[in-house]
């Protein structure tokens, strides 16, 4: 997965998806990212791990 995410050209698919709002899940990514001092935080190398890894886990 890191090889993939750590590609400058990498053909890309998009996922269109919303999240319950109570998660706040937005605020939460901005406080890790100040408090990891990084500058940005590429939301969509996050979901690509976070699916990756849940499906991977449970075999596919």
């Amino acid at each position: 997965m890191a090889e993939v995410l750590n590609q400058r050209i990498i053909a890309r698919e998009g996922l269109d998806s919303s999240v319950p709002a109570a998660l706040k899940l937005k605020k939460r990514i901005k406080r890790f990212a100040l408090d990891n001092e990084l500058d940005h935080l590429p939301i969509g190398a996050i979901v690509s791990v976070a699916l990756d890894e849940w499906l991977t886990t449970r075999g596919f």
